[in-house]
């Protein structure tokens, strides 16, 4: 998940020092946004359920 996150920054940083247009950095800063988001909720939920009482 760090490899994730670290490519995204370096993808944000590479639209921002190559002068993308600004809806290309926000395009691959939501992209990386909702990529981290769908990670943690499906670590989150994984590390929660087993230790639910049945």
């Amino acid at each position: 998940m760090d490899a994730l996150l670290f490519a995204g920054l370096f993808a944000t940083f590479l639209c921002v020092v190559g002068q993308k247009s600004r809806a290309m950095v926000v395009a691959v800063w939501s992209a990386m946004f909702v990529a981290v988001v769908w990670l943690m909720a499906h670590h989150v939920t994984g590390a929660v359920v087993p230790g639910l009482p049945q």
